[in-house]
């Protein structure tokens, strides 16, 4: 997988929900797969354009990288790892196929680190679980997509679950549309694309029928 240097925008974030952005953050899955993951600025970059963080803990973060490089390249590599088997097992369900049992290890044992560094908190008379650099470390951002990853697995409508039917993209998204018949991850991009793409293939048709 070739690593592609990247700015995220709001473009980037059209899953629905934070683990499908992490699985984003691939792109061209379905051809020559484009990894956006290029170090842990990269991620801190990607946290911050989705703002499921705090400014502050991700400024830790970023702190903590800095005094150790070789630590936070360790804890982009678990990061990956965690996002790979997502991805794979979210293909394999949507395609009516068993995911690797593998794969949901390695999301189980992302999920039971994630569980041991939280904290409960008080907010508005409830106990929240939440995280902090302080205990999580560098994996913060791993233990956070761990959680919703779990919870997109047990919880999602699969029926609105999409693969992106783009060519060269290979995006996954929840399809929130009042029909649920949205086939691309975003109409301005490969919605646009595929309709190019068809009205070329009727207009060479039409001009081989022509010279024939």
């Amino acid at each position: 997988m070739r690593i592609e240097p990247h700015v995220f925008h709001a473009d980037d974030l059209i899953g629905g929900d934070l683990a499908l952005d992490l699985v984003n953050t691939v792109t061209a899955r379905d051809g020559a797969p484009r990894d956006r993951l290029s170090d842990y600025a990269a991620l801190l970059q990607w946290a911050r354009a989705n703002g499921a963080f705090g400014a502050r803990d991700l400024a830790t973060l970023g702190r903590l990288a800095a005094a150790s490089p070789a630590k936070a390249r360790a804890a982009l590599g678990r990061l990956k790892l965690l996002r790979e088997a997502l991805c794979s097992t979210l293909y394999a369900l949507l395609r009516g196929r068993t995911p690797a049992e593998a794969d949901l290890q390695r999301i189980h044992a992302a999920y039971a680190s994630a569980a041991a560094a939280a904290q409960l908190r008080r907010s508005d008379g409830r106990a929240l679980r939440s995280w902090t650099p302080q205990l999580s470390q560098l994996d913060l951002i791993t233990h956070v997509v761990a959680i919703r990853a779990i919870a997109l697995l047990e919880e999602a409508e699969f029926a609105r679950l999409r693969i992106c039917d783009g060519h060269d993209c290979g995006w996954v998204f929840l399809d929130t549309s009042k029909s649920g018949r949205r086939r691309w991850c975003d109409m301005a991009t490969c919605g646009n694309t595929a309709k190019a793409q068809r009205f070329q293939r009727r207009h060479a048709g039409v001009e081989r029928r022509a010279a024939g």
